[in-house]
């Protein structure tokens, strides 16, 4: 088995917690009591970092020089810009805002900055800053400025506001992450708190919530790439245009993003995107690794940042469809230095690999007080990654060359130098630069191994001076390369106004062979607002599909619905009558009157029958009542011609249950309750049974009745059992308690309980209690006691049912587990459960000193390679809820992302049960309740211990394996 690239401390806390609720529930409070503070020494820093094999690491700059790095960028001068705020988290009131932009140098270029300059200053948290345009852009609290140096002296003398209305609820959530798109746009994310109403040339722009702003300086226009995350505060572009997100505050890894895509917490959202690594830990900043100073296997990998685990990340991320695949490789750097905190990632001019660290005790959130004394507001440093034995990247001067000698840097391999040599064109007269391009793609050489990306990045220079070059764009969605293809179509999309043969371009791209050039395609459509696009956008389907597609799809659909749904309420034949088409489309919109509108379309065109019922399961999730009664005559007059298979009876079955599921009784239910006397498959009478019930057609009361009091109990017992719990009649429950005091079937019996709960809680619980005091194993009591468990106040009633009752033992230990696993909290049940089954408290108390030394023996003797063993055994069954690096359950959050975030005195101090007992057994693990009581004991060896305990949700919620 492959080993998780983790540090083994790490991999011990991963095996601490295994739910998610308890992390977005418990307090907060794994800092308060942190008293190992780190020597500040940047050497002793350094000694304590674990570096990739073949890589070094020296300090490019320190404190005192800079402070608080929250993000950097390099300019086409080889300086590196900072923004720097030591007065983050808050402001104390009525002082004055103090943090800067830094310009940063290494004027003898021997890896160690020499020089820092304080370009600007009196700013309030500037959470992003990139050198540009003649000067810097910088995000000041709900504005984006342009700060530029007008007298040469690298000091801030002119301030514009180039933007404003940005949100600003949360100081670590505002807009943030400024960087330069290989296009020439400037791209900028924005955190799940802020709410922005930015007023543009072309209409106030809205992003409620998380997501990545384009905009262009040169004509302000501003766009939404994506919609979503918690908090990301890591966007780049790889070779090929193509967007990837991480978000600091969520656990998925590497996103991959297209326009109109939404992730997690957008505002609204019916849908979203997953990660590329699910269950991996919260990761800050992104760089796609290129150039000849790297080794040929980290070139497009991708580096980010674990700042709570002290740790640099690598990802290698591969094509894989219309989307990506990505692994996560043995990590850049590892540490257990506590203040290493790594928050942004850049490849420097150089080749290198900067990192900023922010450089702090205390993760910087909510965990302790604003102003908490532990909390460092000096110290920031600058980490410089290198690669032994390698050559490092050609400096270059953008500002000293020519035009054409601008262009011809667009071939190199280092994007740090492709990016800065298109800015550069941005300065010079447009005129002249898109004269030399043209000049420069006339002499290329076609046999050239890059000659169609170099062509690609001719195209995105052209597009940062704002010019389109229609027959390159042309050639380009027609390139032998499905990478071009799809770059040229996000042009297109994003310029359909001013491409003549915009729609035919994206149109014809639906039906190509590759999947993300049809991604690219069907996003494209969504911008041309006409019904033909809605068609061609729906040809997708006619291809293989994967998720990122089909989002795609969805989401187009949705953005096209005012232009293609209108001639569907009118009944015009849409998408050329093609079901399958029809169906994904009203699957994707939110509409009140679809559920009629589909079942016209089901009654009035001839369909197959198997499209005509995924039709009616769509009328059953989304239409009214009318709509369904309408199904189940059609049908049940299909039945009464004697033309119908099973399939009809199954149909009538599912709106039946669909009914019931969303509280709708169909206007004729009592017409439909009659005719249905006269059918007698099973299906049909159980169904109907049931029905009578939760339709609350009184009228068939005494038909239940007299088949639940039939001497020869009727096969359709239960269904009669169902109905008659919807009754409020005393007859009903008579009836029903009646069959409760005959029947020997634990089946029947736990639907009895169940049905009299819905009008008769007490005497539901008075049931159940007898039957459980009474029966010698108790039969399943989840099943049993379920219904009762989940309505307000069962809890209580059946703790007083309890009353003196005795239990078998092994009954109140099953009994116990159901009301652990209770939604409501069963305090006194929990009591009568351990009273009444003489389940008594035992053990040692998890008390501060216990704790300690669970901490103490984690962090030094701690064996993770047992530990994930034990995690792994098919007996405990752990893996069925929980992954370890992707190998598991999915019901709760991957453990390498519980393990690497979080400190294990902030695990611990979250999971402790007040009042829970554990035990000390130095050769077995120990499983158990919170009553104390050992559940099972497997041996593992004589000097390891695993302790186990479970909490008041019946999950675990701790694992501790260590030589206690």
């Amino acid at each position: 088995m492959k080993s998780i690239a983790m540090p083994p401390l790490r991999l011990m806390q991963a095996l601490l917690v295994c739910s998610l609720l308890l992390l977005s529930t418990a307090p907060a409070r794994g800092q308060r009591n942190l008293k190992d503070i780190p020597d500040t020494d940047p050497t002793k820093e350094l000694a304590s970092f674990k570096v990739a094999d073949g890589f070094k690491v020296n300090l490019y700059v320190s404190d005192p020089d800079i402070a608080k790095p929250i993000q950097m960028n390099f300019d086409s001068r080889g300086r590196l810009w900072i923004a720097s705020s030591e007065v983050y988290p808050h402001i104390k009131p009525g002082l004055p805002a103090t943090d800067k932009i830094l310009v940063v140098e290494d004027r003898d270029r021997n890896g160690v900055a020499d020089k820092t300059t304080v370009f600007a200053d009196n700013l309030l948290i500037p959470t992003g800053v990139l050198p540009g345009d003649g000067g810097a852009y910088v995000v000041n609290s709900t504005e984006l400025l342009h700060l530029e140096d007008t007298d040469g002296d690298l000091r801030a003398d002119v301030r514009r506001v180039v933007l404003s209305g940005f949100g600003s609820e949360d100081t670590h959530h505002l807009l943030h992450t400024l960087r330069w798109g290989h296009d020439g746009a400037l791209y900028m994310n924005q955190s799940i708190y802020i709410h922005s109403h930015v007023e543009t040339p072309y209409g106030v722009r809205r992003l409620l919530g998380g997501g990545i702003w384009q905009f262009r300086p040169e004509s302000m226009k501003l766009e939404i790439l994506c919609r979503g995350f918690v908090n990301p505060w890591g966007h780049h572009f790889d070779r090929w245009g193509q967007s990837f997100a991480t978000d600091g505050a969520y656990g998925e890894g590497i996103n991959y993003v297209f326009p109109g895509a939404v992730f997690v917490t957008a505002p609204g959202l019916k849908r979203r995107l997953t990660g590329l690594n699910p269950g991996s830990p919260k990761h800050c900043g992104l760089e796609i690794l290129s150039g000849r100073h790297l080794p040929d296997d980290w070139r497009g990998t991708m580096v980010t940042n674990d700042f709570r685990a002290h740790r640099v990340c690598r990802f290698s991320v591969t094509e894989q469809s219309s989307g990506y695949a990505s692994r996560q490789e043995p990590e850049l750097i590892t540490t257990s230095h506590g203040a290493f905190r790594p928050i942004d990632v850049k490849m420097g001019p150089d080749g290198a690999i900067y990192i900023a660290d922010w450089y702090n005790p205390i993760i910087q959130h909510g965990e302790v007080d604003f102003r908490d004394d532990r909390r460092d507001h000096v110290h920031g440093r600058i980490w410089r990654i290198t690669a032994e034995g390698r050559d490092l990247a050609p400096r270059v001067d953008p500002a000293a060359l020519s035009i054409m000698e601008l262009l011809d840097l667009l071939t190199y391999p280092e994007d740090w130098i492709r990016l800065h040599a298109k800015l550069e064109l941005k300065t010079r007269n447009p005129d002249k630069v898109e004269t030399n391009i043209a000049r420069w793609l006339q002499r290329m050489d076609s046999s050239g191994s890059q000659y169609i990306h170099n062509r690609l990045e001719g195209l995105w220079a052209m597009r940062s001076i704002d010019r389109l070059p229609l027959p390159l764009i042309y050639e380009l969605c027609r390139s032998s390369d499905a990478r071009a293809r799809a770059a040229a179509l996000r042009v297109v999309a994003e310029n359909t106004e001013r491409i003549p043969l915009s729609f035919k371009l994206l149109a014809t791209a639906v039906d190509d062979e590759h999947a993300r050039v049809r991604l690219e395609a069907v996003r494209g459509l969504a911008s041309i607002k006409t019904s033909a696009a809605a068609d061609a956008v729906a040809r997708a389907l006619d291809h293989p599909v994967d998720r990122f597609l089909d989002f795609a799809i969805w989401q187009s659909l949705r953005d096209l619905q005012p232009f293609w749904y209108p001639a569907f309420s009118r009944g015009e034949p849409i998408f050329h009558g093609n079901t399958e088409h029809i169906i994904f489309a009203i699957r994707a919109v939110d509409s009140p009157d679809a559920g009629q509108l589909l079942v016209r379309l089901i009654k009035g065109v001839r369909l197959e029958e198997t499209r005509q019922f995924e039709l009616m399961r769509i009328v059953g999730d989304i239409g009214t009542a009318e709509n369904i009664g309408e199904l189940l005559n059609h049908l049940t007059e299909r039945m009464s011609r004697g033309n119908a298979g099973q399939g009809v009876v199954l149909m009538i079955r599912d709106l039946c249950d669909a009914s019931r599921s969303r509280k709708l009784v169909p206007p004729a239910a009592h017409d439909l309750l009659t005719e249905w006397r006269r059918f007698g498959d099973p299906v049909i009478v159980s169904t109907r049974l049931s029905a009578a019930g939760y339709w609350r057609q009184t009228a068939f009361l005494p038909e239940l009745v007299q088949i639940a009091k039939a001497e020869a109990p009727s096969p359709h017992l239960p269904s009669v059992v169902d109905g008659l719990g919807f009754f409020k009649e005393e007859e009903a429950r008579s009836v029903l308690l009646d069959i409760a005091r005959k029947t020997d079937d634990p089946g029947l019996f736990s639907g009895i309980v169940r049905a009299v709960s819905r009008n008769d809680l007490p005497a539901a619980a008075a049931l159940a209690i007898e039957r459980l005091a009474d029966s010698g194993d108790g039969g399943d009591p989840e099943q049993l006691l379920s219904g009762v468990l989940r309505r307000k106040g069962g809890a209580k009633l059946l703790a007083d049912e309890l009353g003196s009752r005795e239990l078998d033992n092994g009954v109140a230990k099953r009994f116990l587990r159901v009301a652990l696993a209770a939604a409501n909290e069963p305090t006194d049940l929990l009591a009568a459960i351990r009273r009444a089954g003489s389940l008594g408290e035992s053990g040692w108390e998890m008390t501060g000193e216990f704790k300690t030394r669970i901490l103490s023996a984690v962090a030094s003797r701690g064996d993770p390679g047992l530990g994930e063993a034990i995690y792994r055994r098919n007996d405990l069954q752990c893996t069925s809820c929980h992954a370890i690096a992707g190998a598991g359950g999915r019901v709760g959050p991957d453990l390498v992302s519980i393990g690497a975030s979080a400190p294990d005195d902030y695990l611990l101090e979250s999971i402790i049960v007040p009042n829970a007992k554990v035990k000390e057994n130095f050769h077995s693990t120990i499983i158990l309740d919170v009553d104390g009581q050992v559940t099972s004991g497997i041996p593992i060896r004589e000097d390891a211990q695993t302790l186990v305990i479970r909490t008041q949700k019946d999950e675990i919620r701790s694992i501790a394996k260590a030589e206690i």
